[in-house]
């Protein structure tokens, strides 16, 4: 089924720009020209090859054979042989150069999408779910290289075969021809129909497989949910409604595909009829020859070849029309943050950060995530943000980041703005233990090199015995393979992966954005322990879950609904009896009075 390939995500309500698609595909080929070139060579030499043989077989019947020259014969019949041969290797050499053109072009579109993508900032990545991202780099650029190595080739040679046997078959016998044109508005009307209905029917199940790729993805996801909550059934009749309507759709489109091909098929014979009943009678009569007759035969088949391609063609142009204006939706993005024109560099932090009444909403209908911040962190010291869930402690981590901007305020580092900071030199000065730990395939030591073999193992060794987890690595081997997304290990196990990793960089600002989840407490004593070191030789940010991590940090702030309601250490804000005071009562019970 032709229309059935790929994943459509397309809203039903977008309409596809086909001029910057159109643009898109003409810049993709252009670096390419060169092979398209040749490839164009060796289509015409074997079309022209294909058109010859007809014109053999004529010359036999009605030349060599009646001649009674069995050398002639033998001759004429090498050289049909020949020209099979000629038209099968030439044939080769251009679906040879359609594959290695073609997958040069996807090879360096795969390159040029990961390249932009990669700097893109993370409100594109909420916008556009993994799943969908995937499928723009793989689906979406298998569709275009169907169309360069299939489709663009096959028309242009369908429309000159169709041309030229039609000129050929004129050139020989102009009334057998016109005869023969009768058939034309039949194959044009059937050929009408066809694209109007099949049109629709193609998309919707392109929709429908989709919907069902989407709809999969999202439930074996969440495959432990839907246990737990007995859903499976429920789960299960969703998608057989889903399946159902792919189903109905598929057996349409299968019913309109084969009444379009048997009533081409029925025309090739109705074609032949026309042929041997007007052209026979001819023949009888001697005004036209056994080998014209047999050359126009054998050419009906290329005249209808074209026809039995059509629906083919058109599917595959509307899913390759689709996939680059998907594509070129996403090659079209600017990323939201982006340097300055003459951006600042930061190769040591000598002073230190500070908010300056900072605002800061996620859109301009949002409520502000941060209200009126304000802080400085010195050089050397450590900050601790705690608060309830929400309250924007998280949010302070992605404005230092320029994961986001904000709207008012100042954000500063050694003084210098961070709008004019380098975003490169930043993120090699700052780094971040986040909450959500990824974990990539590899061994604990790929994973705390970031992957990165050009980091010798020295430095991930002097990273664990700087906060002192050198009994921690004694029970987990290095070379332990870790599977996608660790999920062989547990979460006190990757957090402890991530802070050493973090180390590792050795980078002069650590931020940590403190895992939700709950530790064993061996781990979390080792956390802690590790902590405390970092807090002495780093300048640190945490945003702490747990309060006994941060009672050693230089200042504290407590930020609820956005706004700081408290600051100080960890003994004056107990002092205060305030809304710290009493979150640690709540971690700790009375040990706080």
């Amino acid at each position: 089924m032709h229309g059935a390939h790929g994943d459509d995500g397309q809203d039903p309500k977008e309409k596809i720009n086909y001029r910057a698609t159109f643009n898109l595909l003409c810049g993709l080929i252009a670096p390419e020209k060169r092979g398209f070139f040749a490839a164009f060579a060796w289509l015409l030499l074997s079309s022209a090859l294909s058109l010859l043989s007809p014109i053999i077989a004529k010359y036999i019947i009605d030349t060599t054979i009646p001649a009674k020259d069995s050398r002639l014969l033998i001759m004429a019949v090498g050289a049909l042989f020949l020209n099979s041969v000629l038209f099968l290797a030439f044939n080769y050499l251009l679906q040879m150069r359609l594959v290695r053109t073609g997958q040069q072009i996807i090879t360096g579109l795969k390159k040029r999408m990961l390249a932009h993508m990669l700097a893109l900032d993370l409100p594109f990545y909420g916008e556009y779910p993994v799943g969908r991202l995937t499928a723009r780099v793989q689906a979406d650029t298998s569709s275009l290289y169907e169309l360069f190595t299939e489709t663009t080739v096959t028309i242009f040679r369908d429309i000159l075969m169709f041309i030229v046997t039609f000129a050929i078959m004129f050139y020989f016998s102009p009334r057998l021809t016109l005869m023969l044109s009768s058939v034309f508005p039949f194959v044009l009307a059937i050929s009408f129909i066809f694209l109007r209905k099949s049109t629709t029917l193609f998309v919707t199940v392109r929709k429908l497989t989709s919907e069902i790729s989407g709809f999969l993805t999202e439930h074996i996801n969440a495959i432990a949910l839907l246990q737990v909550f007995n859903r499976e059934k429920m789960t299960a009749e969703k998608l057989d409604v889903i399946n159902k309507k792919k189903f109905d759709a598929e057996l349409s489109a299968e019913f309109m595909m084969i009444i379009f091909y048997l009533s081409i098929i029925l025309l090739s014979p109705v074609s032949i009829a026309i042929i041997l009943g007007m052209g026979g009678g001819w023949a009888i009569d001697h005004t036209i020859s056994i080998g014209t007759l047999v050359m126009f035969i054998l050419y009906i088949d290329k005249l209808f070849e074209p026809v039995f391609r059509l629906s083919e063609h058109i599917s595959i142009i509307q899913r390759s029309f689709a996939a680059g204006h998907r594509i070129h939706g996403i090659l079209a993005r600017k990323p939201a943050i982006v340097d300055s024109p003459a951006p600042r560099y930061i190769r040591s932090i000598r002073e230190g950060i500070e908010f300056q009444n900072v605002w800061m909403r996620y859109t301009d209908a949002a409520p502000w995530s941060l209200k009126d911040i304000s802080f400085t962190l010195p050089k050397g010291k450590s900050l601790a943000i705690v608060g309830e869930t929400g309250g924007g402690k998280t949010t302070v981590t992605n404005l230092l980041f320029k994961f986001y901007d904000h709207q008012k305020g100042k954000i500063l580092i050694d003084g210098v703005d961070l709008a004019d900071i380098s975003l490169k030199s930043l993120r090699t000065s700052i780094g971040l233990v986040h909450q959500d730990i990824y974990l990539f395939p590899g061994t604990i030591m790929q994973n705390l090199k970031l992957m990165d073999e050009s980091i010798p193992d020295a430095m991930v060794h002097d990273a664990i015995k700087t906060i002192g987890l050198e009994a921690f690595f004694k029970h987990h081997n290095l070379d332990k393979q870790i599977v996608e997304k660790g999920v062989n290990l547990s979460a006190g196990e990757k957090q402890v992966i991530s802070l050493v990793r973090a180390m590792t960089l050795n980078q002069e600002v650590l931020v940590l954005d403190e895992a939700t989840s709950h530790i064993d407490p061996y781990t979390e004593r080792l956390i802690n322990t590790a902590m405390q070191r970092l807090l002495k030789t780093r300048t640190m940010i945490v945003i702490a879950h747990r309060l006994s991590t941060i009672r050693h940090a230089d200042n504290i702030l407590l930020v609820s609904e956005g706004e700081i309601k408290e600051s100080g250490t960890h003994e004056q804000l107990l002092e205060k009896s305030g809304i710290y005071s009493r979150y640690y009562k709540l971690q700790f019970g009375e040990k706080a009075a």
